[in-house]
């Protein structure tokens, strides 16, 4: 039995990853550009995009979810999850009056779901106000998978963290690089240094090391991969506190190498 984690694309261009075992195939998010690139891309990861189990909707941003990729997804007549309150804003802002009659929308609450072999727990996080935003722990019999973005506090979903076996968490932009490329979204979005500081504080909480950390969500224009593992990396020799464990950051377009979690 295996678990296995890709980043597809995760920057403010586009966002999709994937999350599988052996016999559960999740998609969470699916922002691409185009019919063709969401086909290549499901094709590439899933083998058979027809064979994905659910998707996973963090929230209405085009970024996250738009027209060409709910196209793709309706053709496959696959399963998409997401929170009640992003329904309408889903179909209001990216449905254009396109029947999709093949797509099925499954809304979720707050309680935990069944997808599989995956045990998936909802949570809101602190994003734009006028756009409910979710995060995600999935369980996979003993281990867990956190998958966050799009949030500007660590603080209210903290607990969350602790004890992953692997996290996925924004790190979207650089303090000094948003001076010189300033974007009031940004305010919506998780610094550096407070996803370092996140970081440093779920290790100090957590009986075990994860065994993997990915950064994602970085901004390609207000920040880079370099800048963003160093600011890491330095938050946890200031603090005196081990990283044991592997720190990568996602590719912002192109799809990342698969990882073995379990």
């Amino acid at each position: 039995m295996s678990l296995q984690f890709q980043s597809i694309c995760s920057s403010s261009a586009g966002n999709s990853v994937a999350l599988w075992s052996d016999n559960t195939k999740l998609l969470i998010d699916c922002g691409l550009s185009s019919m063709k690139r969401t086909r290549a891309a499901l094709s590439a990861v899933f083998g058979d995009p027809g064979s994905v189990d659910s998707v996973l909707i963090t929230h209405a941003h085009s970024d996250h979810v738009s027209y060409y990729p709910l196209r793709v997804l309706d053709e496959y007549g696959l399963c998409v999850r997401m929170h009640e309150d992003c329904v309408d804003q889903v179909r209001g802002k990216h449905f254009k009056d396109y029947g999709f009659d093949g797509l099925t929308i499954e809304p979720f609450t707050k309680k935990d779901f069944i997808v599989g072999d995956f045990c998936v727990k909802p949570f809101e996080v602190s994003h734009n106000p006028y756009y409910p935003t979710y995060g995600y722990e999935i369980l996979w019999q003993e281990k867990k998978v956190v998958i966050v973005t799009d949030f500007s506090r660590w603080d209210e979903v903290f607990e969350h963290f602790v004890d992953a076996d692997f996290i996925f968490v924004e790190s979207n932009h650089d303090l000094e690089l948003l001076d010189m490329y300033y974007n009031p979204n940004s305010a919506y979005h998780m610094p550096n240094p407070d996803t370092a500081e996140l970081l440093v504080n779920v290790r100090r909480q957590s009986k075990k090391a994860p065994g993997g950390v990915m950064l994602g969500h970085l901004s390609s224009q207000r920040n880079e991969i370099d800048i963003a593992l160093a600011e890491t990396t330095t938050a946890f020799e200031t603090a005196g506190v081990e990283m044991d464990f592997s720190l990568m950051a996602a590719p912002l377009k192109e799809p990342g190498n698969a990882i073995r979690i379990a």
